[in-house]
C-alpha cells in the first residue's frame, strides 16, 4: 500500500473519529431527518437526478460547423421515459413533503383518542402569582455579578407551587468555565413575594459550554430522541435537586408520529438515568408532579382539529378546534388538582367564535389523556374574550402601561372562572387579582390574598374593596357630587 493511499485512511480515520466525537452538533440536523425522511428522499432524489443526467449526457464533444461555428454535443441520448419516470417521482416526493405536517396531525388525530370527563378537575393549589411577576421578584432577590437566572418552570415542591430558576454563568468566558450553582425558586400558590435561594453545583446542565451542556450529553445516552427545551428542576428523596428532561421518539414512515419516549434525570454528579414512562412513574419524587413533554401535549391537542380530515380542515371547519391564548402566555396551562399536576389546554371553535369549546387535560406524570367537551347551551365565555370583559370593567386603568397576564381556571361554587392578574409592564407586583364567571360574565377584582381566598371558596358576600360594576358608579356620582359641594363653597366665598 503506497504512502499516499494509507495517509487518506489516516486522515480519513481521525475525520470520522471526530465526527463521532461531535455528534451532539449534528443531532438537530439528524432529527430533522429522522422525523421527516421525505426530506432525505426529496435530497437524495436530486442528487441522483443531476448525477445521472451529467452521467447520460455525456461525455461531451466539441463540433466544427463552420469555419467560425462550433457546437457542444453528447455521444448519449436521455431517454424520454427515463425523464418523465424520474420527475414523476420527484413530484409525488416534493407533494409529500409539502403536505406533511398537514398528514402527521391527521394521522396523530385518527391514532390519538381521549378520554371524555363531565367537567374540569378541581384546582388546588391555585396558583396566584403570574410567571412575569415571579421572574421580578427572583431577579430582585438575586445578587450575584457572575450569574444571571435562566427561565423558570412551574413545578411542584414539598406541596407548594413554586417557580425554579437556574442560576447560570453570565457573560461568553464563564459560560465555557463555570457551572450552574443552583436555583432561585419563587412561591406562586400566594400573593406574598416568598423567594428562596439554593446552592448545588451540576456537573452538567443547562447553559453552560461546551461539552458540559446536557443537550450534549443527553444525546450520547439517547441519540434519537427529541428532547424538551424546558427542563425542570424537582428535589428527589435525599433532598437534593436533579433535572428532569423528557423526550419524545417517533413512529411510523414516512409520516412519522411523536409519542412520549421517556425521561432523563440528571444528578449534580453528572449521572443520567434514561427512565420508560411507566419507570419514571413509579419514581416517588417524579410521581404526582410535571414529567411528561409540554410539547407533546400541544402537538396532540393542535392535532384534534384535523380529526375530520385534511379537506375539513382547509374547507368544512366541522367539529374543527382552535388553541388559543392570550399573546403573551402559554397554551399550556400547568395546573396542580386534586387528581395531580395537569397540563390544561383551552380550544375554542374555529374562526369568530370565542366561547369555550373543548378543554383538553393531559395527566403531567402519566400522559392519560382526557377532553371535557362543551355543547353550545354551555355559553361559557374563553380566555380570550375574558380579557376584552376585564379591560372593560375597568377603564382608569392605562392599558398602555398594563396588561392581563396568565388566564388561569378556577371553579367558584362549581362554576368555571377565569382568574387573571392585572400587572405594570415592568410586572413589579400585581395591581389587581381578577375573576370573571365564564357563565355570567361578572367580574369581581381583588387586592390582597385575603379577599382572593374568601372569593374562591364562595363567599355570598363580596369583599368590602372588591371592585363590580355598580360599585363604579357610586364612586363616580359621588366624586361629581365632592367637586359639586365644593364649587358651591366656592362661589359662596366669591359673593361674599
Amino acid at each position: 500500500m503506497s504512502r499516499i493511499k494509507l495517509g487518506r485512511i489516516v486522515w480519513l480515520t481521525l475525520v470520522l473519529a471526530l465526527a463521532w466525537f461531535l455528534r451532539p452538533w449534528w443531532h438537530g440536523l439528524v432529527m430533522t431527518l429522522v422525523i421527516s425522511p421525505l426530506s432525505l428522499i426529496f435530497v437524495l432524489l436530486l442528487a441522483f437526478g443531476v448525477y445521472s443526467l451529467i452521467k447520460r449526457i455525456g461525455p461531451f464533444q466539441v463540433v466544427k460547423l463552420a469555419p467560425a461555428s462550433y457546437s457542444l454535443k453528447s455521444s448519449n441520448k436521455i431517454s424520454t421515459r427515463w425523464i418523465v419516470a424520474y420527475l414523476g417521482v420527484l413530484a409525488v416526493v416534493f407533494i409529500g413533503l409539502f403536505l406533511q405536517n398537514e398528514i402527521r396531525y391527521t394521522l396523530a388525530a385518527k391514532k390519538i383518542d381521549y378520554i371524555k370527563r363531565a367537567e374540569l378537575p378541581e384546582f388546588s393549589p391555585i396558583r396566584l402569582t403570574p410567571k412575569p411577576v415571579a421572574t421580578r421578584y427572583a431577579e430582585d432577590s438575586f445578587q450575584n455579578p457572575q450569574e444571571h437566572l435562566g427561565d423558570s418552570q412551574i413545578v411542584l415542591d414539598q406541596g407548594r407551587l413554586v417557580r425554579v430558576s437556574p442560576r447560570l454563568p453570565d457573560g461568553g468566558l464563564l459560560y465555557l468555565v463555570n457551572k450552574m450553582n443552583g436555583f432561585v425558586t419563587v412561591q406562586v400558590d400566594t400573593l406574598e413575594r416568598k423567594v428562596n435561594i439554593y446552592d448545588q453545583k451540576f456537573k452538567y446542565s443547562e447553559g453552560v459550554g461546551v461539552f458540559d451542556n446536557i443537550y450534549f450529553r443527553l444525546p450520547l445516552k439517547r441519540y434519537f430522541a427529541t428532547y424538551s427545551s424546558e427542563p425542570t428542576y424537582l428535589r428527589n428523596d435525599s433532598g437534593e435537586w436533579v433535572t428532569v428532561v423528557p423526550y419524545m421518539t417517533y413512529k411510523g414512515f414516512p409520516f412519522r408520529i411523536p409519542e412520549w419516549g421517556g425521561v432523563m434525570v440528571v444528578s449534580a454528579d453528572g449521572t443520567i438515568n434514561d427512565y420508560t414512562p411507566a419507570e419514571a412513574e413509579s419514581i416517588s419524587y417524579l410521581k404526582g408532579n410535571r414529567i411528561y413533554p409540554k410539547e407533546l401535549a400541544l402537538y396532540y391537542a393542535d392535532s384534534y382539529a384535523y380529526n375530520g380530515g385534511i379537506l375539513n380542515k382547509w374547507f368544512l371547519h366541522r367539529n374543527q378546534t382552535e388553541i388559543v391564548s392570550l399573546p403573551s402566555d402559554e397554551s399550556v396551562i400547568h395546573s396542580a388538582t386534586a387528581e395531580g399536576f395537569k397540563q390544561v389546554i383551552v380550544a375554542e371553535p374555529y374562526g369568530r367564535s370565542y366561547g369555550i369549546f373543548k378543554v383538553f387535560v393531559f395527566d403531567a406524570t402519566t400522559g392519560k389523556r382526557e377532553i371535557v367537551e362543551f355543547d353550545q347551551n354551555s355559553q361559557l365565555t374563553g380566555p380570550i374574550a375574558a380579557a376584552d370583559y376585564i379591560k372593560r370593567e375597568f377603564p382608569t386603568y392605562d392599558w398602555s402601561g398594563f396588561s392581563l397576564s396568565e388566564p388561569r381556571p378556577v371553579k367558584v361554587a362549581g362554576d368555571l372562572n377565569w382568574l387573571l392578574s392585572i400587572i405594570p409592564n415592568d410586572s413589579a407586583g400585581i395591581a389587581k387579582t381578577v375573576l370573571l364567571n365564564a357563565k355570567t360574565n361578572k367580574v369581581v377584582g381583588v387586592d390582597n390574598e385575603a379577599q382572593l381566598q374568601a372569593l374562591l371558596a364562595g363567599t355570598p358576600a363580596l369583599p368590602a374593596d372588591t371592585t363590580a360594576p355598580t360599585d363604579k358608579n357610586s364612586d363616580i356620582r359621588s366624586k361629581i357630587d365632592s367637586i359639586q359641594k365644593a364649587l358651591d363653597e366656592l362661589r359662596s366665598l366669591v359673593s361674599q
